[in-house]
């Protein structure tokens, strides 16, 4: 996923590597574990479920690759907001 980095605070490594670490390096959906080098697994990334990385408040999530991706195809694709992903979180299609 391309990341366009002007789009987010200049502390954003730091802000990332705190919602990483909180989550115990793990993806907060799928649970699978990652190492902070990035050498288990996919990927570990942050999302946005505002879809807005220039306002990083709220609740961010850690979320392997597969699981951002499909995150946010279905935030975009359907509209869905921040409080009604966390309902719907739990019953995404599996890739």
């Amino acid at each position: 996923m391309p990341m366009d980095r002007s789009k987010y605070p200049e502390n954003w490594d730091e802000i990332a590597q705190g919602v990483k670490d909180a989550a115990g390096w793990k993806c907060e959906k799928c649970e699978i574990a990652h190492m902070s080098d990035g050498t288990m697994g996919s990927c570990l990334t942050v999302h946005h479920p505002n879809l807005d990385p220039e306002n990083p408040k709220g609740e961010m999530e850690a979320l392997c690759a597969r699981c951002h991706l499909q995150a946010e195809a279905v935030l975009r694709k359907y509209g869905i907001n921040e409080n009604q992903m966390r309902l719907f979180n739990d019953s995404l299609p599996e890739m």
